[in-house]
């Protein structure tokens, strides 16, 4: 009777139980939430950084030799201006500690850009706050014959320009049509780092430490590795499912903020596109990939003696999906190109490269059956080959297997 089940049950719980698998899986989009944040924050009006810099800064006197300086900026920020007469006595009362600190613009400033700040104490919040009020102080103070406060804003932000492509007469989304493609591609690799050793940790300790022989008494060679293979899977489709979740959170965030939030690439979230066959495609390669590169893991595992040896025979592996990058311009601008060709269909750079031309839509419908066609082919090879080292494997401990085994009965 198969013991397929029970194999798949004990594998997938193995790892979702682990609480590092937890601990990685919400690390992640944490940083990214994190960069979100900080972008947002970062893009206040310079309004609001001085009054809320110069709230714990009313000891700071500024000097104004470039007659650049607007009094009725500095007077905003609740500071006095004072006459290049008083700048030696204002540099002696911070250098005593009785002015906390002295920003003096020199007449020298438009030529070599530069200005001095006097400070009682070297503490370096203070430095950072007294050098960005001073920055705010004189960018505001020049900007300030503009009048208009938007005219400010633009001179002092720039413009975001508003790019409209059109293909074949169809006016298109532009950089949000490849955003959700993308996405396949993003999770494809955080996967890939996470979950992708697993097959070959599992299969090279269980090797190593003998229990193999154990575990084949009442498991088939077959059922093991297949089992091993689909609970893998399944924890693709948790992360997939962990993951999604948390870009719908994210959505509807940003939808009860306004979608004022600043994303990169000018992406909107209204202009997203969301085509069928363009996910049905991402999602399929990533998982297919992800397949393929488990039965490459695992047969690796089973022909090498040792788990380190394992590691070392697999670093071919681990670097393949990052080999795309280095040829990334040709692949999302020459898809004819004999280079990218090749890539396409080659199994250990295919999954990366049908994801990044899935994504930018460089490859036609046809081509795209096709390839999937030729890496799920690799797929099946790679979990046939996985099943055949392990066979072998169970039976050589001490030794390397020769690939040439694998192809003999």
């Amino acid at each position: 009777m198969s013991k397929l089940k029970p194999v798949i049950r004990h594998e997938y719980l193995t790892i979702v139980k682990q609480p590092t698998f937890w601990l990685a899986m919400i690390a992640i989009p944490a940083v990214f939430a994190g960069i979100i944040a900080l972008n947002y924050f970062s893009n206040q009006s310079s309004a609001n950084r001085i009054e809320e810099l110069a709230e714990n800064l009313e000891n700071v006197a500024i000097v104004d030799e470039s007659s650049l300086i607007s009094e009725a900026v500095v007077n905003s920020a609740g500071l006095t201006l004072y006459p290049e007469s008083e700048k030696e006595a204002l540099r002696q009362s911070v250098q005593e500690g009785d002015t906390e600190a002295l920003v003096v613009y020199p007449e020298s400033i438009a030529e070599d850009r530069k200005y001095q700040i006097y400070l009682a104490n070297p503490d370096v919040s203070l430095t950072t706050s007294v050098g960005s009020l001073a920055d705010t102080i004189l960018q505001s103070s020049i900007y300030l014959p503009l009048g208009d406060a938007n005219i400010i804003a633009l001179a002092q932000q720039g413009a975001e320009g508003q790019i409209i492509t059109y293909d074949e007469g169809r006016e298109t989304a532009g950089f949000n049509e490849y955003v959700v493609p993308g996405i396949f591609l993003v999770l494809f690799y955080v996967i890939f780092l996470f979950s992708i050793g697993y097959m070959l940790s599992s299969v090279s300790e269980e090797k190593e430490n003998r229990s193999m022989e154990m575990v084949l008494t009442y498991v088939k060679s077959r059922d093991l590795i297949i089992g091993k293979l689909l609970a893998v899977t399944l924890v693709t489709f948790t992360q997939l499912a962990f993951f999604s979740v948390l870009g719908a959170i994210g959505f509807l965030v940003a939808q009860s903020l306004g979608n004022e939030m600043s994303l990169p690439f000018g992406i909107s979230i209204d202009e997203l596109v969301f085509d069928p066959l363009t996910i049905f495609f991402a999602l399929s390669f990533l998982v297919i990939g992800f397949l393929l590169f488990s039965g490459l893991m695992t047969t690796v595992a089973s022909i090498a003696p040792s788990s380190k040896e394992a590691n070392n025979f697999a670093t071919f592996f681990y670097i393949a999906p990052w080999v795309p990058f280095w040829f990334v311009m040709p692949i999302l601008t020459d898809p004819e190109n004999s280079v990218v060709r090749f890539l396409t269909y080659f199994p250990a750079t295919s999954p990366v490269v049908a994801q990044m031309r899935n994504t930018v839509g460089n490859i036609g419908t046809l081509e795209l059956w096709l390839v999937l066609g030729v890496m799920f082919a690799f797929m099946l090879a790679s979990i046939w080959l996985a099943v055949k080292a392990f066979k072998l494997g169970a039976l050589e401990f001490g030794s390397t297997i020769k690939l040439s085994k694998l192809f003999t009965k």
